[in-house]
C-alpha cells in the first residue's frame, strides 16, 4: 500500500510539478469535506510523501 501511494505521489509530481503537494492537499479536503476519512488520510500521505519527494537531493 505505501508502495502504491508512492507511485501516485511521484506520478503527481511528474504531471503537476511544483503543485504536486496543492493538488493532493485539494484532494484531501474534497475527502475530508465529504467525511471519507479512509480516503482523506490516504491523499494526507500522498501529500507528506510529495513533500519529502520534494526535500530529497538530486543525484548529479
Amino acid at each position: 500500500m505505501k508502495d502504491d501511494l508512492r507511485t501516485i505521489a511521484i506520478s503527481l509530481i511528474s504531471q503537476y510539478g511544483e503543485e504536486a503537494q496543492t493538488i493532493a492537499m485539494l484532494r484531501a479536503a474534497e475527502y475530508a469535506a465529504s467525511l471519507n476519512s479512509v480516503e482523506w488520510a490516504r491523499w494526507e500521505e500522498i501529500s507528506i510523501l510529495i513533500e519529502n519527494i520534494d526535500q530529497l537531493p538530486l543525484d548529479g
